[in-house]
């Protein structure tokens, strides 16, 4: 017995001792527990949007372009903040518009079934995707387009001209009652005011601001912002990447070329006695520089995009000695010889590529073209690697005579 009472005794101590053990693990279990699930809830409050309450599920992935984003949430909404900042939530066929929290958000519904473009450029944009037949109103005149399917439209009646991008007719355009109007605001012509009185008119709109990015590639990645408009983004994805890969094949060849092989090369027109120069900076010298040639103004402005003005002898001074001039006679005064230019300036008949016949102007399509990036680019190196004489012409430039 005395033997059985200790074994019990020794029995009932381990059963205590396991419970005491219970206990003490007990809290920290339940704490852990507690914990995780707190880190969970952190997880998914960070994933909501505080304007709408939508849960974020990912954004966007861009390689170039800086001005735009378009973020996704469950449900197919998404929200694309243009360059100015302005907020536009997509929402879904067949879904309701969420409890929004602020006045900031603009509301567009899918699908997008008309569209108006208040640029050339956007045409271009909806092209690779084969949106043009979502068009229903333009702010050029039929005369100026060069994408045939646009002047086809005009012609037949399905796209109508609504007047001058800054000054519209808002009566035809409340008539046409398109789904979104695609416009560039916040450029200080005139489009703001235009803006604004869409929305008096309850008029949607987006603005593009491809024109923002200094990178050509950046250009070009705003068909990425289109694709989202249209619920095309693989298709936008798949054209940018083919073009990128074209774009990266030329840098290849470029890399390759000997010292001294890059030409040196100038892009100005002229307009009112004043020549306006690319500056280093902008996104034609870069895509010109990424065909295989050397900006001869390097010192013009490296961190600006667009034009300088300079008077006739600053310009010959800093050009002199340029291999190659490309000469945009889309924005300034018409010239189609060299004839022609050394007429701006007597100074240009000394400059080595007047001497040498080595002026190329753009031909009449070259801005309704932001879609074909690559082509120019090859375009550009055909002109640089080609021997002289070999070429008087590409697809969107022409050597003048």
């Amino acid at each position: 017995m005395a033997r059985i009472s200790n074994l019990t005794k020794v029995i009932l101590l381990i059963l205590v001792l396991s419970l005491l053990l219970t206990a003490c693990k007990g809290p920290e279990k339940e704490e852990a527990a507690g914990s995780e699930e707190s880190e969970k809830q952190e997880v998914i409050e960070e994933k909501i949007d505080e304007d709408t309450g939508l849960v974020h599920v990912g954004q966007m992935e861009l390689k170039y372009a800086e001005s735009f984003s378009v973020d996704y949430y469950e449900g197919g909404y998404k929200i694309i903040t243009d360059w100015n900042g302005r907020r536009t939530l997509l929402v879904p066929e067949g879904r309701e518009v969420p409890e929004l929290k602020s006045d900031d958000i603009d509301v567009v519904h899918l699908p997008i079934e008309s569209v108006g473009v208040f640029a050339t450029t956007a045409a271009a944009e909806l092209r690779p995707l084969g949106l043009l037949d979502k068009i229903v109103l333009v702010t050029t005149e039929i005369d100026d387009w060069y994408i045939p399917e646009i002047k086809e439209g005009m012609e037949e009646g399905r796209i109508t001209y609504v007047g001058k991008n800054n000054a519209p007719d808002y009566e035809l355009i409340e008539a046409i009652n398109p789904d979104l109007v695609l416009i560039t605001t916040g450029t200080g012509h005139g489009t703001d005011e235009v803006a604004a009185k869409f929305d008096e008119m309850g008029i949607k709109w987006i603005s593009r601001g491809s024109q923002r990015e200094s990178d050509p590639r950046g250009r070009l990645e705003w068909i990425k912002f289109i694709g989202a408009l249209f619920d095309k983004e693989e298709e936008a994805e798949e054209f940018y990447n083919a073009q990128l890969a074209r774009i990266e094949a030329v840098e290849e060849k470029v890399a390759s070329m000997e010292e001294g092989e890059r030409e040196k090369f100038v892009s100005f027109f002229f307009l009112k006695d004043i020549y306006y120069v690319r500056n280093k900076g902008d996104y034609e010298v870069k895509m010109v520089e990424l065909a295989g040639g050397d900006y001869i103004l390097s010192d013009l402005n490296p961190d600006k995009d667009g034009n300088s003005k300079l008077n006739a002898e600053e310009l010959y001074k800093g050009i002199e000695d340029v291999d190659i001039i490309f000469y945009n006679n889309r924005l300034g005064r018409s010239v189609q010889s060299i004839e022609d230019l050394i007429a701006t300036a007597e100074y240009f008949a000394d400059v080595k590529a007047v001497k040498e016949g080595r002026v190329w102007g753009y031909k009449p399509h070259y801005f309704q073209n932001a879609d074909c990036v690559a082509d120019i680019i090859e375009d550009l190196y055909t002109i640089f690697t080609t021997p002289q004489g070999e070429i008087t012409e590409t697809e969107y430039f022409f050597l003048m005579d």
